[in-house]
């Protein structure tokens, strides 16, 4: 070898010290299911909790299959409590008062049902890998019997699963009261709902005790796990042996995260109105996408007109949104023309909803721009030695193969924009006709939302697989 040392794989901190895997944000992840929620108010929301576990496995789920199964157990109870919520946040906000109770009661049902199956799944999945990997590495003081012939974590997942249950029984009991609600009986159980606000409120208090009993002991378990460095230096090791052995692992895990947020941020330019209120705010979508734009670490030259078009976005959205509640929620259509500083109020609130439609053109046109330069600084195989000619047959691939693609998008995203802009300028046109529009408007502008939402997400994935194809081929 010329008298050269062959290069190691071992992944140093910058120190002699071999680096070592955490279980910080799992441990951080598990703790937001500890607390129990109010009918649809849910502080710590489980789906966030259930992402985080699945991004701080995304390490561990390299190497290990058993991991990997954990991930996507988590990844599909986050998409069960998301539908969940937002069943019960159009429950409450779109069903007629005598239907609530009973719809509730259902979703509920369904809802804990469901999530906590997939939920005692997920727990059990993620606990038995990390047996797995303490048999593996001979970390006996995780996998040894500890009392009552069971393994510190065993008993771990045993207590985890009990809670899970425990507490979603208890937060269910109350909804039940549904079921005797009935105005042909006149009986004093039969208005037990009247009371469901305060028997909502009983079953909290049991349920957030058990959830500080299981904060207690999931933080003892996890403090335990850190003390034990020799097994996490062992899965260091191996993830540093993985990502020898497999070019761009980073930059394909950087590249799927980028992309996912801006898929997620397309998805809250969907329209989703409740009492002439959006659900799904557009300013979310923005800082969504602003992290997206971020992790793709293009050269700054190139992110710039994406950067600001984004912030610009952010900032009109938040000040459109507050306008729009704002002016909705003191006044009618009909009093535009009664008073100057209610017209005033309407011109403001319109000209920033026109902004923010211009602004998100302008975001929309430059984040399809920047997607392309992504593909073409990681889409396509490169030589070292590639000359000019190569270059320009690379630059001409890209447009053959995705342009199209892009153009499709642009003219999707901006017919949504425009229709979601009418839209907003129609539910407070001082107008009796207007409702007739409204009406004749909400459906196409949620349709195409959706579409545009859709048609971006694939488009997404085509970039990603090829990215993910050039990396294979390497």
């Amino acid at each position: 070898m010329n008298g050269q040392t062959p290069p190691t794989h071992t992944v140093t901190d910058g120190s002699s010290k071999k680096r070592t895997l955490g279980f910080g944000l799992v441990c951080f992840g598990l703790c937001f299911f500890f607390n129990p929620y109010f009918a649809v108010i849910d502080i710590f929301p489980d789906f966030i909790g259930a992402l985080l576990i699945s991004l701080a496995l995304i390490p561990f789920a390299r190497f290990s299959g058993a991991m990997r199964e954990a991930q996507i157990a988590f990844l599909r109870f986050a998409a069960i409590d998301v539908v969940k919520g937002l069943l019960l946040i159009f429950t409450f906000g779109g069903s007629a008062m005598g239907e609530q109770e009973v719809l509730i009661l259902i979703i509920a049902f369904l809802g804990a049902t469901l999530g906590t199956l997939f939920a005692v799944l997920a727990f059990q999945k993620l606990f038995d890998a990390m047996d797995t990997l303490a048999i593996r590495h001979d970390c006996d003081a995780l996998y040894g019997v500890h009392y009552a012939r069971r393994s510190r974590t065993e008993h771990m997942a045993r207590f985890a699963v009990i809670f899970l249950i425990c507490k979603e029984a208890l937060l269910l009991l109350p909804e039940f009261a549904a079921l005797l609600n009935s105005t042909y009986v006149d009986s004093p159980f039969v208005r037990l709902y009247d009371f469901i606000g305060v028997m909502r409120l009983l079953v909290i208090i049991p349920a957030l005790i058990g959830g500080i009993v299981y904060l207690i002991v999931l933080l003892r378990y996890f403090l335990y796990v850190k003390r034990q460095t020799d097994f996490r230096r062992a899965l260091g090791a191996r993830y540093a042996a993985f990502v020898a052995s497999h070019p761009g692992v980073h930059v394909k895990a950087r590249v799927a995260t980028a992309l996912a947020l801006i898929g997620a941020g397309a998805c809250f330019a969907v329209d989703f109105y409740i009492d002439l209120q959006d659900i799904f705010p557009d300013v979310l979508g923005g800082i969504l996408i602003l992290a997206g734009i971020l992790l793709m670490k293009l050269p700054l030259k190139r992110m710039l007109p994406s950067l600001i078009s984004v912030g610009l976005y952010t900032v009109c959205a938040a000040i459109s949104t507050s306008k729009t509640f704002l002016f909705v929620s003191a006044h009618k259509g009909a009093d535009i023309n009664r008073s100057e500083e209610v017209a005033r109020e309407y011109f403001a609130m319109w000209l920033t909803s026109f902004f923010e439609f211009l602004v998100f053109l302008a975001l929309l046109f430059c984040l399809l721009f920047l997607l392309r330069a992504l593909l073409i600084k990681w889409g396509y195989y490169q030589p070292s030695n590639a000359d000019a000619a190569f270059e320009e047959r690379h630059y001409l691939r890209v447009r053959n193969e995705f342009d199209w693609q892009f153009i499709k998008c642009g003219i999707l995203g901006a017919v949504s924009a425009l229709c979601s802009f009418l839209y907003d300028y129609f539910q407070t046109w001082p107008n009796k006709k207007a409702f007739r529009l409204m009406e004749a408007l909400w459906i196409p502008d949620f349709v195409l939302g959706l579409v545009f939402a859709v048609y971006l997400g694939y488009t997404l994935t085509l970039i990603y697989g090829k990215i993910k194809e050039r990396f294979e081929f390497e």
